[in-house]
């Protein structure tokens, strides 16, 4: 499995969406976008632990559903950290960090795409992109407390591809 982790705008779901066309991999949903959609709303923080844990349990589907098709790769848009992260981010909630840190290890890649992309606005996904530089900062520090092994990745969607290709390459090679 391959997680993407990064702030809002920063190029997760369509680097996901490649990946999953480009491996033939299956594409895990972001959840909090369709909690957002659903209910025409960003989340409360009592609300985060279920949004994490719906993250998880499409993770699993997504998994059975690679197994199912003979697909090797499922690539999560994003990682369930994201929703830890958030937490943090937004409500200095550090609840959900260490179940979400403790399934890092599930992935054979967490890909932590930068925020050299252009800022677009979304409707209500997205707050804007002051908060975008402020998640980043709280996911540089998540990764660096909790020494986190990450593919930080930068360019174009293309060149965010080639470099995921390349390390994917690279660990098989290991």
């Amino acid at each position: 499995m391959i997680s993407l982790i990064g702030g809002e705008c920063s190029g997760k779901s369509t680097l996901a969406t490649e990946l999953a066309a480009t491996l033939d991999g299956v594409f895990v949903v972001e959840q909090l976008r369709l909690f957002v959609d659903e209910h025409g709303r960003t989340p409360a923080e009592q609300e985060q632990a279920g949004i994490f844990k719906a993250q998880v349990a499409a993770e699993a589907l997504a998994e059975q559903t690679a197994r199912s098709a003979g697909k090797s790769w499922v690539i999560g848009d994003p990682a369930a950290l994201m929703t830890a992260i958030y937490s943090i981010a937004y409500f200095d909630d550090r609840s959900l960090l260490d179940e979400a840190v403790e399934h890092q290890f599930r992935y054979a890649l967490t890909i932590w795409c930068d925020i050299d992309l252009p800022w677009q606005a979304d409707g209500d996904q997205r707050d804007g992109p002051h908060e975008r530089e402020r998640v980043h900062r709280v996911i540089a520090d998540v990764v660096a407390s909790e020494h986190l092994d990450v593919l930080k990745v930068q360019g174009s969607v293309n060149e965010r591809v080639d470099q995921v290709v390349a390390a994917l390459g690279s660990a098989s090679r290991s």
